[in-house]
C-alpha cells in the first residue's frame, strides 16, 4: 500500500518535471529538430537518447548530454523530497512523457525492452509499469 502511494506521488511529480523538461526542450531548437527528424528520441528510462545508425554531430551529442545531465539534476531533488530513487522519479517522468502523449507523431521513442519505435497516427506508446518495479 504505501508503495503504490509513493508511487502515486511518482507520477504527480513527474507531470510537474515533464512541463520542465518540455519547456527546456522547446527552448532548444536544436533539440527540436533532431527530435524531429528521427536522431534522438525519449526514453523509457527519463533521458534523451540516440537513434542507432543516425549520423551525430559533436554539437547535438554535447546539447542531448546536457540536457540529461540537468534532468538527473531535476529528478535527483525531487527523488530526494520524496524518499525514492533517482531512477525511479526518472521512470515516473518517462510514463508521463509516453501516456500524455508527449512524443509527436513521427518521433521516435525507446521502449523499456530498448526497442526504438517510431510514433505514428493513431499508434499507442508502451508505456513501462510503475508497479512492476
Amino acid at each position: 500500500m504505501t508503495r503504490n502511494f509513493v508511487l502515486a506521488g511518482i507520477a504527480a511529480i513527474g507531470l510537474a518535471l515533464t512541463a520542465t523538461t518540455a519547456l527546456a526542450q522547446a527552448q532548444d531548437s536544436a533539440l527540436a529538430q533532431a527530435r524531429a527528424s528521427g536522431l534522438i528520441g525519449e526514453q523509457a528510462d527519463g533521458y534523451l537518447g540516440f537513434v542507432p545508425g543516425a549520423a551525430i554531430s559533436a554539437d547535438l551529442r554535447g546539447r542531448v548530454d546536457q540536457n540529461n545531465i540537468q534532468r538527473r539534476q531535476l529528478y535527483t531533488r525531487r527523488a530526494a523530497e520524496r524518499s525514492v530513487s533517482v531512477n525511479e522519479m526518472a521512470a515516473a517522468v518517462a510514463c508521463e512523457v509516453f501516456e500524455r502523449p508527449r512524443i509527436a507523431v513521427g518521433e521516435k521513442y525507446r521502449t523499456e525492452a530498448g526497442q526504438w519505435r517510431q510514433r505514428t497516427a493513431g499508434s499507442t506508446i508502451e508505456v513501462r509499469s510503475l508497479g512492476g518495479q
